[in-house]
């Protein structure tokens, strides 16, 4: 109670007061030199990861030189690209002493909600500057031995899995034996979480289980006493977490671990619940901010769910028919199995075996529904969505996974003597990976596999787990109160209750996302380029969706923010024109439909304004499911209810326009007395031919063309339309300049308020039809 006291002062302090989140010393700098500045810093190197491109260097106890200061840094992270070690006189180790030159900048926070926060993430291990090295020299040579030969060996370890499992079962083996997630396949891993099995891709409490009891255990049956047991095992883990990496989840087992053998070792009793709240004491007193951390919470949570809730879904599954039996077994005798003779022998050894499976089914699923109750909360807070075929997906590949831990730990080490026979052995681990393959790919086709919610408010789900927390209690107080521990079907109550709890906050959560009242637009931030969603009153849109600066754009910054407001399917998505900063998203939205948000309908500009890059995203549509249609002005969209209605202004018909900027489609989006144009990247002509023809009606709200461009956004055309508001999308620091200081100037005279997504991430307008209001999600800076 004293642990799990402390922790609460700590998330008390954290999400109350701001514990632990302040800004270094040298993010304070950097912060008045942004964008980025030039630095030089030494330090002592900590920790070497290769990536993709780079070799990303943790680095410690930093004397930094940024503008003129110098300063103390206790961790940096600096990117080291291939040609920088190799210009030095031998690659880097561990413990070196390295000098830098390069370009810093602080990390990047969420610019739009559901969206990764990288600041976030990084301040959660101390981290708070990321270093672009230019130039690098090693100032000293003096290695960490220890923590290089198990680098060394982690290198090692994942070569031996990727040749003889492939790129595929290798990567995925060296992100389960080792915490190494770069050669992870992107799909299987999308795949696995979204079916709910992946926390098999983390090292966590069920791997760090079987390799630190595993030994354990092995060494008692040796005849080793506790203590040097106890020891082993203990120093065996420690020197497999330093390899893997300190993270969360295998700290907490590590920890438990040696709570566990110290137990054993002293003779004491081990206590769960005791030692999970030490555990969670120990890391929220190195590191507050864990307190938020996802993972944190999902590797705590469901220890503590199988702590508080098994006995609770236990007795709600209990069966008196089944106990019986199985104690009838115990006796000798079955109702199945009485008499004697070799046939009666055999009923009895089936009859047994039933009954240990259904013991088994049924101590798995209460174990599973236990933990997915409890976790319900993070789960939907930080993924949106639930997989409701997990509870009994779990059952199967929970079981087997030690299969595939220990041949692939078995295998490895047995290559080392014999090739061939360590990678036959190898296959087993490939045997296991292909079949949760072919599982996951079974349950994602069953109907129902995936229930997005959006992300619940906290005060939702302050409620949810105060309701747990009673229910609960009554549970507890009613066994404290019976004589045997039991009192019929009333011990059953509350764990059905707790199940349709659950339930209620998942439905709750969904609808709460979708019963906005009014309209909402959002131009999203998704860096130098478009994207607008728009929820109407029965109907989702989307208006463009790509970027030119931000890689993966649909992936990591328009897909999660859909999903954050439960937003499964988009019945419009409007591609103005073939640039790559308004389509790339859009693809990749069309290509991960299966585990992503599904499209209806893809609309392009007509058949005359259609450029090969519209013609391919058509295509892809196709291939995808996707049915494909064009839009010419005057035709409009209006939902059911008649008040959401979006009409195509352009290209004009008639008009000679090239494909492209010119040719751009042109939306109004009207809902009561509320306008609001939409109007790509159109210029020139095409913006000419708008305001000429009398097309161009008068709206509230503006999304300026061309990011801003001074080729756009004329005074004439703002004569015509007038706007009182108009939004930017545009990225940080582009290299165009955008939006350019002759547009914003216009604007400001023509009475405009200008609001960009440089300053405030997603900028998000509300109407009931009458009243407008607009927010944006990143608070500027002072």
């Amino acid at each position: 109670m004293v642990c799990a006291l402390f922790v609460a002062v700590q998330a008390i302090r954290v999400c109350f007061f701001g514990a632990g989140a302040e800004a270094s010393a040298l993010e304070d700098a950097l912060n008045q030199s942004m964008p980025s500045a030039g630095i030089t810093l030494e330090g002592t190197v900590s920790k070497i990861e290769e990536k993709s491109k780079v070799t990303a260097v943790c680095l410690k106890d930093n004397a930094v030189s940024v503008s003129d200061q110098n300063i103390q840094e206790p961790t940096v992270m600096a990117y080291v690209r291939p040609e920088q070690t190799e210009k030095s006189e031998e690659h880097i180790r561990i413990g070196n002493r390295i000098r830098i030159t390069g370009e810093a900048a602080v990390f990047d926070s969420a610019r739009n909600p559901g969206n990764f926060d990288q600041r976030a993430y990084y301040a959660r291990q101390g981290i708070h500057v990321l270093v672009w090295a230019d130039k690098l020299e090693v100032i000293s040579r003096e290695t960490d031995r220890t923590a290089q030969f198990l680098s060394e060996v982690r290198c090692a370890w994942k070569d031996i899995l990727v040749k003889h499992l492939g790129d595929y079962y290798g990567g995925t083996m060296s992100a389960v034996l080792l915490g190494d997630k770069a050669g992870l396949d992107a799909e299987m891993k999308k795949m696995y979480q979204k079916n709910g099995i992946g926390h098999l891709l983390a090292i966590s409490g069920l791997h760090m289980s079987f390799i630190g009891m595993g030994i354990y255990g092995l060494l008692r049956k040796t005849g080793l006493g506790f203590i040097p047991a106890g020891i082993a095992g203990g120093a065996v883990l420690i020197l497999y977490t330093m390899m893997i990496g300190a993270g969360v989840s295998s700290l907490r087992a590590l920890i438990m671990f040696l709570i566990r053998v110290g137990a054993d070792m002293t003779g004491r009793d081990y206590d769960l619940a005791t030692s999970l709240s030490a555990a969670a004491a120990v890391l929220c007193a190195r590191q507050p901010l864990y307190v938020t951390d996802a993972g944190f919470l999902l590797s705590f949570g469901a220890i503590l769910g199988l702590v508080l809730l098994s006995p609770v879904f236990g007795e709600m599954f209990r069966s008196e028919k089944l106990e019986a039996a199985a104690g009838r077994k115990k006796g000798g005798r079955t109702g199945w199995a009485k008499g004697k003779g070799g046939r009666h022998m055999i009923r009895r050894y089936l009859c047994g075996k039933i009954f240990a499976a259904g013991r088994w089914l049924l101590t798995g699923l209460v174990s599973s529904l236990a933990v997915n109750v409890l976790l319900l909360g993070p789960v939907l807070y930080f993924y949106f969505e639930i997989p409701p075929y997990s509870v009994l997906l779990n059952l199967f590949v929970i079981p087997v996974m030690p299969v595939a831990m220990a041949s692939g730990i078995i295998g490895s080490v047995l290559t080392l003597m014999s090739d061939s026979l360590g990678g036959a052995v190898l296959q087993a681990s490939k045997a296991v990976l292909w079949m949760y393959d072919c599982l996951c790919g079974a349950a994602g086709a069953l109907p129902g596999s995936r229930f997005v919610t959006g992300k619940p408010d906290i005060a939702w789900l302050a409620g949810y787990y105060a309701v747990l927390g009673i229910l609960c209690g009554i549970f507890y107080y009613l066994r404290q109160k019976s004589e045997d521990g039991r009192k019929g079907g009333v011990f059953r109550i509350p764990g059905i209750l707790l199940v349709v709890c659950a339930v209620g906050m998942a439905a709750a959560c969904r609808l709460g996302c979708k019963s906005e009242e009014g309209i909402r637009a959002a131009v999203l931030d998704v860096g130098q380029g478009d994207c607008i969603y728009i929820r109407g009153d029965q109907e989702d849109y989307l208006v463009d969706g790509g970027s030119s600066d931000v890689s993966s754009a649909g992936i990591y910054r328009i897909e999660p923010y859909l999903l954050a407001n439960a937003v499964d399917t988009l019945d419009y998505v409007f591609a103005t024109h073939g640039d790559e900063d308004h389509i790339n998203g859009i693809r990749e939205l069309l290509e991960n439909q299966d585990l992503g948000v599904r499209i209806r309908n893809l609309v392009l500009p007509s058949e005359g304004y259609l450029d090969e890059k519209l013609l391919e995203l058509a295509e892809t549509a196709r291939k995808n499911g996707t049915r494909t249609a064009v839009m010419r002005a005057g035709d409009k969209i209006t939902e059911k209810t008649g008040k959401t209605e979006l009409k195509c202004l352009g290209p004009v018909e008639g008009t000679k326009l090239e494909p492209g900027n010119e040719a751009s489609l042109v939306l109004e989006l009207t809902y009561g007395e509320f306008c609001m144009l939409l109007t790509g990247d159109v210029e020139g002509k095409g913006e000419e031919s708008l305001y000429k023809e009398g097309k161009l009606p008068q709206c509230d709200v503006l999304k300026a063309a061309h990011h801003g461009s001074c080729d756009s956004t004329t005074a004439e055309f703002l004569k015509a339309a007038q706007p009182k508001v108009a939004v930017i999308s545009a990225g940080v620091d582009n290299r165009y300049g955008h939006p350019h200081e002759e547009t914003l100037e216009r604007l400001r005279e023509a009475g405009c308020s200008v609001y960009s997504t440089q300053e405030n991430g997603t900028l998000t307008v509300r109407t009931d039809g009458q009243k407008v209001k607009l927010s944006g999600y990143v608070r500027k800076k002072s």
